[in-house]
């Protein structure tokens, strides 16, 4: 601003002490800044929240043997199909029917795929 214009200004119509700042407005100042601080620090605490990992393809195969048979079953059918591969049709036939089916045959093939996750190009 250039002097002209500072000096056209009307003076304040406040007291002095009320136009310069004070201890009571610097405190005042930092407790906004603190609860701000905490407004913000509420708002971004779920994405700043530790995540559990997911399970490894030999722990969740491990889970799954402890299900019972036909249980056991879609389990690995449903592990297999996240990794991209498809269940044997005989297997199938199997989940489709509550049998038990060939466990060893599925984990194989899920082990065979756990690097080629579905949607990526094989």
């Amino acid at each position: 601003m250039t002097p002209e214009i500072v000096a056209s200004l009307h003076p304040p119509r406040l007291p002095e002490a009320f136009a310069a700042p004070g201890w009571d407005d610097l405190l005042a100042a930092f407790g906004l800044g603190l609860l701000l601080a905490a407004l913000v620090l509420a708002v971004a605490m779920p994405a700043l929240r530790r995540r559990p990992r997911p399970p490894r393809t030999r722990e969740r195969i491990a889970l799954a043997a402890t299900l019972p048979a036909p249980e056991r079953l879609l389990a690995l059918a449903r592990l297999l199909a996240e990794r991209g591969g498809e269940l044997p049709a005989d297997q199938r036939q199997a989940l489709y029917r509550g049998q038990a089916g060939d466990p060893g045959r599925i984990e194989a093939l899920i082990l065979r795929r756990r690097n080629r996750p579905k949607g990526r190009a094989a």
